[in-house]
């Protein structure tokens, strides 16, 4: 057995076949305590871009004791469990008043996938109501792949623009795609390689000039962005505001500080979202109505989501984004710093960059030596790339300065390795190599191929 694709095979028995006998409780927790503190230590210490939104552990505690409350409620037996009428309406009522929705009119999802694939469903029915049989959705080619799955899945043609040299949606483009059968745009705010925003108002402006929807794919950006004008930063307007935009994504399970598998969706009216349901009012086992693709869904995900956003508020949002666009811009600086680099766009939390062409030097052997330092950088392509998504255990005391030394280890690296082929690549699931990319797997190890050794978190 590969040990660097199933890292435990050596530690743990490995289980092969259905046990006829079930293991001791403390047997297995001793297992997971081990595994999830080899697992968390490198968020502990400030190194890893995106996917550990809060890193607040007494915050998990909080919501992992609300979560075990809900853990076995299943949602879709409201009569049982009437309290997440409650936790749903409100956590769609205060993402609307955040991003200025004229009515609290969405749904919540398991996550982004399922909140931009819904849009392109409504969309789709939109354009039938309207004639329109062969329906096609126009948005930037850094626009998330969620939706080129959702297309997969509703018979969309997707028509891709290209984007401008700050990877943004060049207008130019979108228009050139546009015609009498695009039933919606899609722009981002902000993006996932690059966190850049796109020109929401002009896609706004178009959209209304063509009588068409928008969607804004705000599941990475927009619970992070939206306090960016409170706190004095030029984050452009990309929500309701804009008559344009008919529906935003905006994922609770990232910047909105709740437990992994939930988002947030809304609507611009009720007609839209109706297009999202499904009924079928004449199955033996009773009418079924579903608002999305989901059927059960997780009591303890939705409850504690919503314990999430009326503990911290509007002042500890405020609080936790000012230390992130504080800190992405001390990255900013410390990369340009470098000659050798070259920042990709602008974000106020998602900072990419490459290496200059004049360097010479490959950006995956950067990451790999930052790998070997337990950095997690997240791979691009298209430009090859590397982005570092500021979450809040970044923002700690000293982080900052420990990847400026690195970083600039990191190119003497590089530049003694020309010539070399990188191990680390391009990879949505994050920093893998390209042995684990071609075996279709997506264990993150460092540059080591071996996790290193059991230990407790730091305090």
């Amino acid at each position: 057995m590969n040990v660097s694709l199933y890292p435990y095979a050596e530690r743990f028995p490995v289980v092969r076949s259905f046990p006829q006998s079930g293991r001791p409780r403390e047997a297995v927790l001793s297992e997971i305590e081990a595994m999830s503190e080899v697992e968390d230590s490198p968020y502990h210490e400030g190194r890893i871009s995106g996917s550990i939104y809060s890193g607040d552990e007494a915050h998990y505690a909080f919501l992992n004791e609300v979560f075990g409350h809900y853990s076995h409620a299943n949602v879709l037996q409201r009569d049982m469990y009437p309290s997440a009428t409650r936790f749903e309406g409100e956590i769609i009522a205060m993402t609307a008043d955040l991003l200025h929705s004229p009515e609290p009119c969405g749904v919540l999802t398991s996550g982004g996938t399922e909140s931009l694939m819904n849009p392109l469903l409504v969309y789709r029915e939109w354009g039938r109501a309207r004639g329109i049989t062969q329906p096609n959705v126009v948005m930037p080619v850094t626009a998330h792949p969620a939706l080129d799955k959702g297309a997969h899945y509703f018979g969309i043609e997707l028509r891709k623009a290209a984007v401008t040299d700050q990877f943004v949606a060049d207008m130019g483009s979108v228009r050139s795609l546009v015609d009498d059968n695009t039933v919606a745009l899609v722009g981002s705010a902000g993006s996932y390689p690059h966190g850049a925003i796109d020109p929401i108002d002009e896609l706004s402006a178009l959209a209304v000039e063509r009588g068409i929807n928008l969607h804004v794919d705000g599941c990475l950006g927009a619970f992070i962005l939206a306090w960016g004008e409170d706190l004095g930063h030029p984050v452009p307007v990309f929500d309701f505001r804009l008559p344009g935009v008919t529906s935003i994504s905006a994922d609770t399970h990232k910047y909105g500080f709740g437990l992994k598998g939930s988002s947030v969706l809304l609507y611009r009216n009720t007609d839209l979202r109706r297009l999202q349901y499904f009924i079928v009012p004449d199955w033996t086992g009773g009418l079924y109505t579903s608002p999305g693709m989901s059927g059960s869904r997780s009591g303890g995900v939705i409850a504690a989501a919503w314990a999430a956003m009326v503990t911290l508020g509007r002042e500890g949002y405020l609080a936790i984004a000012a230390d992130i666009f504080r800190t992405a811009a001390e990255l900013r600086n410390v990369i340009e710093v470098h000659t050798e680099l070259r920042p990709l766009g602008h974000s106020f939390f998602n900072v990419a960059f490459t290496t200059t062409d004049e360097s010479g030097l490959d950006i995956f052997l950067l990451n790999d030596f930052l790998a070997s330092r337990r950095w997690r950088l997240n791979g691009l392509q298209r430009p090859s790339a590397v982005h570092f998504c500021v979450t809040r255990p970044n923002t700690q005391p000293g982080v900052i300065e420990r990847f400026a030394a690195d970083l600039a280890l990191a190119i003497e690296f590089a530049r003694e390795n020309v010539g070399t082929p990188a191990k680390s690549g391009a990879f949505y699931a994050g920093n893998v190599t390209r042995e684990q990319i071609e075996s279709g797997m997506a264990w993150w190890l460092d540059a080591t191929q071996a996790l290193p050794p059991l230990q407790q978190p730091p305090a």
